[in-house]
């Protein structure tokens, strides 16, 4: 049996771009999701903190692919501080909201953990 796959999305896009490259770094989170969709190997869970809670959210044009992997049975948590903190509560359209303490025990009980 392969360890949990656990993947840390805390950012907006993928990687560190320039305020200016903001849609090159969607598009290319976008695409690394897609590329999983087809993997036969799928993470277990994705949290999401910090800035990262924006991509589970109303207007992200990545919820259609984080629906359908959810949809594959891979979990999905959001850092419900960090929703607040971005005034972005009542703007979840994928996941579940979690606290720290779900993220965490995400975390201990993975063999492999990836940060985007």
């Amino acid at each position: 049996m392969e360890p949990k796959l656990v993947l840390l999305a805390t950012r907006e896009g993928l990687g560190q771009v320039r305020p200016e490259d903001r849609e090159f770094g969607l598009a290319m989170f976008e695409k690394l999701l897609h590329t999983l969709e087809s993997q036969p190997r799928k993470p277990d869970a994705i949290c999401f903190y910090t800035e990262g809670v924006r991509l589970v959210c109303a207007g992200s044009p990545v919820l259609p692919a984080l629906q359908l992997l959810e949809g594959m049975g891979v979990r999905l948590i959001a850092c419900e501080s960090c929703l607040v903190q971005y005034g972005l509560r009542d703007a979840v359209r994928v996941g579940a909201v979690g606290g720290m303490k779900e993220i965490v025990a995400e975390l201990l009980s993975a063999g492999r953990v990836v940060t985007l």
